[in-house]
């Protein structure tokens, strides 16, 4: 009996040890799906930087096209800016190009991503299978045990030290005792360790599944971001195919009005040296006729000088005249009176007696002499003097003078091109004069810059508004006015929509002479004025900045 006993125990050990090889028995194949994850795992990180990557590039492109769209939409209807907005259109388009590639990339790289995230779900969905079907197996293998164990009865290490034949047959019983229950204590663990394994790939599965929906959701997002962005490449290509057009449009139109411009300016000088000379021939004449007059009241002057000397002459000989007369008489009466006076004492007295022989005083009036020569001062006006005129409209703005000159439109102080050479679309050359602008200026008031002459003016132009190319009208200034200051110095005034003085005027400083428009070749309301002086050749007028003259700011 107790060997019967005996052998069961040694049946049912000898079992236990065969479960507990099966139960491990694909360890193996465990190990090669773990490599095949880790794989999987290592080309998810790949793909997630290359996405992030991707997605910061998208966001600064994203950033760009905003500043772009923002350029665009502010250039688009401004004359002046065509080119500048033909640019900003080219560079939306390699940016948005830029952004469809990248997010192409970022698509690829997302269904990379998701492939991966697919084939590593998979891999573990078997590995958690094989996992759950070890613990199935693991625990059948163990009910297994316990019911062997059953069998083969619960004997304590009395009994088997007491059942033993001999020492050596204790030793080995006891041995195999410990090693049954060493077994059994990892057959245990290793059950729980199984559990832990698969509860935990059972959480990294589902969270990569969470994970593959949102990489799904993100994938069908970039698939939409993708498409307006060829949307709007497509409306961007169709802009600047547009504005391509409009430019070259303009490029004719300006092309073929530049012989005319250039034709314009070269009459203009010549309208401007004729008109220079007109004004030496005007100001000799002018000479002339003062150097005549001066002659003549000269002359005059010495007339009436030598009528003088003759008159006092004359009254001088009169008095003369009249003095000698007076003596005369005057001998005369003392020699009457010497007369009688013998008489008297050589004949006594007369019984007759004697009459007093009446002596009348022939008393002489003294015959008053007048001034006959009144004397006629020719007195000369000033017609070359003129007041300084009523400025208040600048005082108002706070104007401080550097010259003799006042601001020509008050309260509107903005220099948008200075004196000298620009580049600027249809505005290239050297520029005679400073354009004055700011968004409220059409129809302010120009004002005279100093006491004057007007001496030119056109005020027939009827293109008062913004263009690229000369209309023809005043040698490009449109309505303009030129003003004579003396001293050399003349002032002109352009792209007004009205002039209200003529030829001929005389104008005080900060009189209203005309009103801001955007005649003649001009791309938007303002006033361009110019300050001229005489060339050093002495052959007409050249243009001088007008910086040197007027200040810029109030």
């Amino acid at each position: 009996m107790n060997k019967l006993t005996g052998f069961k125990r040694a049946v049912a050990c000898t079992a236990a040890v065969l479960i507990c090889a099966s139960v491990f028995s694909g360890a193996d194949s465990s190990v090669v799906r773990t490599e095949t994850a880790h794989a999987h795992s290592a080309k998810l990180k790949e793909n997630q930087e290359a996405i992030s990557e991707d997605k910061q590039s998208i966001q600064d492109l994203i950033a760009k096209q905003e500043e772009l769209d923002k350029k665009i939409e502010e250039t688009k209807d401004d004359i002046d800016a065509e080119e500048e907005n033909r640019k900003a259109i080219e560079e939306q388009i390699i940016t948005v190009q830029q952004t469809i590639m990248t997010l192409t990339d970022s698509i690829s790289a997302t269904q990379d991503d998701i492939a991966a995230l697919e084939e590593s779900i998979s891999v573990k969905e078997v590995q958690v299978e094989e996992k759950h079907g070890q613990i199935v197996e693991g625990v059948g293998d163990f009910k297994e045990r316990l019911k062997a164990m059953y069998v083969a009865g619960n004997n304590t290490y009395s009994d088997i030290i007491i059942g033993a034949s001999d020492f050596y047959d204790m030793l080995m019983k006891m041995e195999l005792v410990k090693r049954v229950a060493e077994h059994d204590d990892k057959m245990i663990d290793d059950l729980i360790v199984l559990k832990d394994q698969y509860e935990a790939e059972e959480a990294e599965l589902n969270s990569e599944k969470t994970e593959l929906e949102s990489k799904q959701a993100e994938l069908q997002s970039q698939k939409e971001a993708h498409e307006k962005q060829r949307d709007k490449l497509q409306v961007l290509l169709n802009e600047s195919q547009i504005a391509l057009e409009d430019m070259n449009a303009n490029k004719e139109i300006y092309e073929n009005n530049l012989a005319m411009i250039e034709q314009e300016k070269e009459q203009f000088q010549k309208h401007l040296d004729d008109l220079y000379m007109q004004r030496m021939q005007i100001n000799a004449e002018a000479k002339k006729k003062a150097d005549e007059e001066k002659a003549r009241q000269e002359e005059e002057r010495r007339k009436e000088e030598e009528r003088k000397k003759q008159e006092e002459e004359r009254l001088r000989q009169e008095e003369e005249k009249r003095k000698q007369e007076e003596e005369k008489k005057r001998q005369a009466e003392a020699k009457n009176a010497a007369q009688q006076q013998d008489n008297s004492d050589n004949g006594g007295s007369s019984d007759n007696g004697g009459s007093d022989s009446g002596k009348s005083d022939s008393g002489s009036s003294d015959s008053g002499s007048s001034d006959s020569g009144s004397s006629n001062d020719s007195g000369s006006s000033d017609s070359g003097s003129s007041s300084s005129g009523d400025i208040s409209n600048n005082d108002n703005y706070g104007y401080v003078p550097i010259s003799q000159f006042t601001w020509p439109v008050p309260g509107h102080n903005r220099v948008s091109y200075q004196f000298g050479w620009r580049n600027s679309g249809s505005l290239v050359g050297n520029h005679k004069g400073i354009d004055i602008y700011d968004g409220s200026i059409y129809n302010a008031e120009i004002v005279a810059a100093d006491s004057g002459t007007v001496i030119d003016m056109a005020n027939t132009c009827p293109h008062d508004f913004g263009k690229n190319y000369s209309c023809g009208c005043g040698g490009g200034y449109g309505r303009y006015c030129i003003i004579d200051h003396g001293n050399g110095y003349w002032t002109l005034y352009g792209h007004a929509n009205n002039i209200v003085v003529s030829v001929g005027q005389h104008v005080e400083q900060g009189q209203v002479i005309g009103y801001v428009g955007s005649t003649g070749h001009s791309t938007g309301p303002h006033t361009h004025f110019e300050v001229q002086v005489p060339s050093s050749s002495g052959w007409g007028m050249v243009q001088v900045d007008p910086a040197d003259y007027v200040s810029y700011t109030m």
